[in-house]
């Protein structure tokens, strides 16, 4: 029965890895932790055991637009789906309740915040529930990079609902988040499934940025016209100002972040996902679970404040499965400002926890070694360089330059200074400064003072980075520069350090681009294809990809299919869904 429900209500053809395990468990009435990266397919895990189940499915969910944007999706696909929020009036809240107690829903989306009053949990307990779901529910770990305290007092529905399974999902965790969502929401003999962190439909790359990295971002959006794709910034005054540049230069954008009146935040969310315009240019406050599926890119404009975050906002691209790409524009002055808001930070062990994840991130955009790789190290996971995937694996055939000299000198100002400086204070020395701290320690007296004078601050930032992904130096207590045995064998010559020509000279690798691969697809009936689910999303009132994807579309390009048999066959196209629409996109095929 659950392959039927698969192909006639989402329109699979087969399970993606470990989906059936995670349906499986639910139906067996296990606790259930699953880790799958964004677009992995999580909410088929828990939608399709609840059809198969009685009761109700009640879904935890953080934000109001993610959980709008999933009870549209359950609608289209015809099941039946309510959400509670405080942006409905007490009436309304009251129908769906009466829905909800006879029988008429399947799922029930809430905030956290709805969980922690009793007249939630009564209500509740007067509905027969199958399970709860915990949506992003690295949002209940301390450790992670998005804690809400909301979601830490989802523990009290063990205490409240016993024998009530529950299950948790997510596309972030580490070993240490991982743990704290266990214990917290107190599962009992869960199943843990943990898929790979690898998204091999997103090309990863990263460069330095000059200025504002405006004409970097120019020469970016280039090769993706008239394509959905979301732009971080680090403040709402640059959300505003990039919107503005970016529609003065001919794109369509809005800017999205905390300091817009609620309902603006809410239109501009509206036309984004209802592809009124191309680009969202937004603040962190663009949060979790983006649902849109057909974006094709994600801008970085600055370092972000951890992995996680990262992994988290370039999730949104490719969603659909078809080929995305994400890009990074950052500086040494990022570091700087993230280390800056941890001053205020009381609490010491969070403070160096936080200190941390910066300086990973940080290593991260500066290395050399395959980005997707990095990214599976740091959620604990093992993954071969992706050769083809990432801007460090498809340039590794790059010009290389010998930075042996400079490595050496930078060395023996570390060995010469006794092991007890940090980044600035080494270079500083190279390059000659007169610094009075410099000076006062009579550094200036130093062999190695002032014999890198000719290399720019930025270039020796670089070539320190290079050492330290290298493992030749390394950041002991309070980010101090140590040397390891490596470091001997590069001063007495026995080791050469090269490093990629680009990353010294950001004028060359701001020019380069990734080709676009060629897709076999019909692109111009793909086009007229996107204009018919255009016109039935608007008489639907939902955003387009729920019609269906840019992938099914594509799909549909390929097959031409001719009659109702011929389009099922569809990977993508469900029963349901065909039932609402399909015939519509036949008369595409038929003209």
């Amino acid at each position: 029965m659950k392959y039927k429900l698969l192909k006639d209500n989402f329109g699979h053809n087969s399970f993606r890895e470990l989906q059936e395990d995670g349906v499986n468990a639910i139906l067996d009435g296990r606790d259930l932790l699953m880790i799958l990266p964004t677009g992995g397919g999580k909410s088929l895990v828990y939608q399709l055991p609840t059809l198969l189940m009685d009761g109700i499915s009640i879904v935890i969910s953080p934000l109001i637009a993610l959980m709008q944007d999933q009870v549209s999706s359950l609608r289209a696909q015809g099941m039946s789906a309510q959400m509670i929020s405080s942006a409905q009036s007490r009436d309304e809240v009251d129908e769906i309740i009466a829905q909800a107690q006879n029988g008429e829903l399947k799922f029930l989306y809430l905030s956290p915040e709805r969980l922690n009053n009793q007249a939630t949990i009564a209500m509740l307990r007067g509905l027969n529930i199958n399970f709860f779901v915990v949506d992003e529910a690295h949002c209940i770990s301390q450790w992670g990079h998005e804690f809400r305290d909301d979601y830490r007092a989802l523990g009290n529905l063990r205490a409240n609902f016993a024998s009530t399974p529950i299950c948790a999902f997510t596309a972030t965790s580490t070993e240490h988040v991982t743990e704290d969502i266990l214990r917290e929401l107190r599962f009992q003999n869960p199943l843990l499934l943990k898929g790979k962190i690898f998204r091999k439909n997103i090309f990863i790359s990263l460069e330095r940025r000059v200025a504002n990295g405006h004409e970097q971002l120019k020469l970016f959006l280039a090769r993706h016209k008239k394509e959905s794709g979301i732009i971080y910034v680090s403040s709402r005054k640059k959300a505003e100002e990039l919107s503005l540049f970016l529609n003065k230069s001919g794109y369509k954008s809005l800017p999205y972040h905390a300091g817009l009146p609620q309902h603006v935040r809410e239109q501009n969310f509206k036309i984004f996902v209802n592809d009124k315009i191309d680009i969202m240019v937004a603040t962190i406050a663009f949060g979790m679970g983006i649902d849109k599926s057909n974006i094709r890119f994600v801008v970085h404009m600055s370092l972000p404040k951890s992995l996680e975050n990262y992994y988290q906002e370039i999730g949104r691209a490719g969603r659909d499965g078809d080929d995305a790409e994400v890009i990074m524009f950052f500086n040494a002055a990022d570091l700087t400002q993230h280390k800056r808001f941890l001053d205020d930070i009381q609490n010491e062990e969070y403070k160096e926890h936080l200190s941390q994840k910066i300086e990973t991130i940080y290593k991260y955009a500066t290395s050399e070694i395959c980005f997707h790789k990095q990214i599976a190290e740091y959620f604990e996971d093992t993954l071969d360089e992706c050769l083809t995937g990432c801007d460090n694996c498809a340039n590794s055939k790059e010009i290389r330059e010998n930075i042996t000299k400079e490595a050496q000198m930078i060395l023996s100002a570390i060995y010469k200074t006794e092991q007890k400086f940090g980044k600035n204070y080494i270079i500083d020395i190279l390059r000659g400064s007169k610094e009075q701290k410099l000076l006062a320690n009579s550094a200036d007296k130093l062999s190695v003072y002032g014999i890198g004078e000719s290399r720019a601050k930025r270039v020796w930032y670089v070539i320190l980075e290079r050492l330290l992904e290298l493992k030749i130096v390394y950041l002991g207590e309070f980010s101090v520069l140590k040397l390891t045995q490596e470091a001997a064998e590069t001063l007495r010559g026995k080791k050469e350090i090269f490093i990629r020509a680009s990353r010294l000279h950001v004028s060359d690798k701001a020019k380069r681009v990734k080709p676009r691969d060629e897709e076999d697809f019909d692109a111009e009936l793909f086009e007229k294809l996107k204009a018919k689910r255009t016109q039935i999303a608007g008489e639907l009132k939902v955003p387009a990809y729920i019609v269906f994807s840019d992938k099914v579309l594509k799909n549909l390009s390929v097959a031409k299919p001719q009659n109702r048999e011929n389009m099922l066959e569809v990977n993508g196209v469900a029963e349901k869904k065909f039932q609402l629409y399909g015939a519509q996109f036949l008369e595409v095929f038929n003209k």
